[in-house]
């Protein structure tokens, strides 16, 4: 486990430090983990200033500090607050009525026994503001504002996911600590509820328990903890209760005949990694898995990277990859994927990135002699392998697998007179009986392989539809193959239209957001501008064997002749659609966020709950349409 632990957050008084002075063995500790490359992020209640007094030369030690409970985050000498300052109207109040209170950057800091007071003047005052208990001492923060939300702030300026990270804490205020990190520890002298919410409890207390954790099997990787905090639920046992998997660390495996749904539960469990906020790398052998480029944080790259390309975009730590190599003949396809697999274990040991390898068709990389049997390690966990032919799988990748997903025949059943067909799937977990379950839905189109994802009918308003020169609708393209299909059977009166306008390429790059085949239609529409009618037939020919080439549909030609030229301009657009799916997640963040934050103004409680803001449609349809924002996706 010791390769994917990247962090140690620590909390200091009563982890770290007892009594104000801090276990120096404990300090040594963390100068070696930082040593051996990992980052150590200190997170305190402490203001900065008060902390640089009681502790001189502390944050030293550490990569970044989280203050004030998780409202300040230093990190070298910057300081970046993450919230308004509690009002002084609050600190006027309590020191008006004799309670004693220390201003911080954001916060208000005073003693526990005065929080009945404290909460009553914030309500008089009709603030917005949580009183959190730390022991005997009692801050005033934002509504929202916690240890946990702090130490995020503080993972995302060292590039480090949350869930790379082991959290130690003792007191109340930790709790939202150890609840943010993968796993979250509690020292012995701990107060109750952090013992009962914490994945691993310490013998030793203080300083004593810091280092025993440092020093022992966790940190190391002799010994793999996960959290029972930490599963996904893939649908519904008999008994109305979940039937969930861990969402890491373990290896799973997904089986059954063909045709009897492997590979939409291995889309549902992507889907609920990836929702966790897992970074999750996919092998799709047969393109079943492009649907899942409409999660937030997901790409598809259907063009073959190259490995350094690869390794570089999976550093990035919440961003998950599909890998379609459908396209490719069969020879080509396995020494791509060898090449692929030889890149991606150093890189896995190295950042702890992706926390998840799904392998399509596992019987051709991990059967004995397969193409990656020497190179994927399964005995580190965060394996999911997805075969029709279990058997075939080599004896060290059946021996690892920790949890075996079954797909099984459909259920019917009748409800109001309805006939009703619900697909089902065993579930047999190490040490526990195996079970049969219904299998929940995607939140996805599952389509088995890549042809037929180009037959799946989109939203009415994302059709392309056809236009004559004065603007009537003569048909519509409902997916890629009728418009593929189209372009040879409309009149070339409308071909001519569309191509002088650049609908085409508009509404390829904005509703199916393919860069690449936009541009290659792009440019055809511009040849055609500049060589009129001698052109025209060329270019709704070149135009669909473009279409048909990219999506495999009749009359492309063949793949295995082409070949990709490697240009500047193709990088580009790989690192421009990286870019797109980091700022598609940032941006549903940021209005979730802003959501919360509105909620929170209305209800004082500050008890905000997440909120999924709803996709507004684009109303244009082609034609005159304009390419649609992909962050609206």
């Amino acid at each position: 486990m010791a390769g994917f632990l990247r962090a140690v957050a620590l909390d200091l008084d009563g982890t770290l430090a007892e009594n104000d002075v801090v276990s120096e063995a404990a300090i040594a500790q963390v100068d070696k983990l930082r040593d051996d490359g990992l980052a150590a992020v200190l997170v305190t209640g402490r203001i900065a200033a008060e902390l640089e007094a009681g502790f001189p030369g502390l944050r030293e030690h550490f990569d970044a500090a989280v203050v004030e409970n998780g409202a300040v985050v230093l990190v070298g000498e910057a300081a970046s607050d993450l919230a308004e300052p509690v009002e002084d109207a609050l600190a006027t109040r309590l020191v008006e009525q004799g309670i004693a209170v220390r201003r911080g950057r954001v916060l208000l800091a005073g003693d526990a026994q005065d929080a009945e007071a404290v909460v009553a003047a914030a309500g008089s005052l009709g603030l917005d503001c949580q009183v959190v208990r730390n022991r005997a001492a009692l801050m005033v923060l934002p509504a929202g504002v916690s240890k946990g939300t702090g130490l995020l702030a503080a993972l995302a300026e060292l590039g480090i996911s949350s869930h790379n990270v082991i959290a130690i804490g003792d007191a109340e205020n930790d709790l939202a600590l150890l609840h943010v990190a993968e796993v979250g520890v509690a020292v012995g002298n701990a107060v109750a509820s952090v013992r009962e919410h914490a994945d691993l409890v310490l013998e030793a207390a203080d300083g004593e328990g810091v280092v025993a954790l440092l020093t022992g099997p966790i940190l190391s990787g002799e010994q793999v903890i996960g959290s029972a905090r930490r599963r996904v639920a893939l649908g519904r046992f008999s008994d109305g209760t979940p039937a969930t998997v861990p969402a890491w660390p373990a290896n799973v495996l997904v089986c059954g005949e063909t045709g009897a749904g492997k590979s939409y539960l291995a889309g549902l469990l992507i889907e609920e990694w990836i929702s966790a906020g897992y970074a999750v790398f996919v092998i799709d052998m047969e393109g079943d898995h492009v649907a899942l480029d409409s999660l937030h944080n997901t790409i598809v790259l259907d063009d073959q990277p190259s490995t350094q390309e690869l390794a570089s975009i999976l550093r990035q730590p919440s961003l998950s990859v599909i890998l379609d190599v459908s396209a490719l003949e069969l020879p080509r396809r396995l020494d791509y994927v060898r090449n692929v697999s030889a890149v991606i274990e150093p890189e896995r040991a190295a950042w702890g990135l992706p926390h998840w390898i799904v392998v399509d068709e596992a019987h051709t990389a991990l059967s004995d002699g397969g193409i990656a049997a020497d190179i994927f390690r399964p005995s580190d966990r965060g394996y999911c392998l997805v075969t029709y032919q279990p058997e075939q799988l080599c004896a060290e990748a059946a021996a690892a697998i920790d949890v075996t997903i079954t797909a099984g025949p459909p259920t019917t059943s009748t409800r109001s007179g309805t006939v009703q067909v619900a697909r089902t799937a065993t579930l047999c977990e190490t040490g526990s009986a195996e079970r049969q379950f219904t299998v929940g839905a995607r939140r996805t189109p599952h389509v088995r392989h890549r042809h037929k994802y180009a037959v799946v009918s989109l939203p009415e308003h994302r059709w392309f539809r056809f236009r004559s020169p004065d603007g009537h609708v003569v048909t519509a393209a409902k997916n890629i193959a009728e418009f593929s299909h189209m372009l040879r059977e409309v009149d070339t009166d409308v071909i001519r239209h569309h191509l002088d306008h650049g609908d085409f390429s508009r509404w390829i790059l904005g509703t199916m957001q393919d860069r690449d085949l936009a541009t290659s239609i792009g440019a055809i529409e511009r040849s055609f501008i500049t060589r009129r009618a001698a052109d025209l037939l060329h270019a709704r020919e070149r135009m669909h064997e473009e279409v048909a080439t990219r999506y495999g549909l009749e009359g492309g030609r063949s793949v295995g002749s082409t070949q990709r030229i490697e240009t500047d301009g193709w990088k580009r657009s790989l690192q421009q659609r990286v870019e797109l799916a980091i700022a598609r997640s940032n941006t549903l963040s940021a209005r979730t966020e802003a959501v919360a934050a509105q909620y929170r103004h209305m209800h004082p409680a500050g008890k905000a709950t997440p909120n999924r803001t709803p996709e507004t449609p684009n109303p244009a349809s082609n034609g005159e349409a304009a390419a649609r924002d992909p962050l609206a996706d």
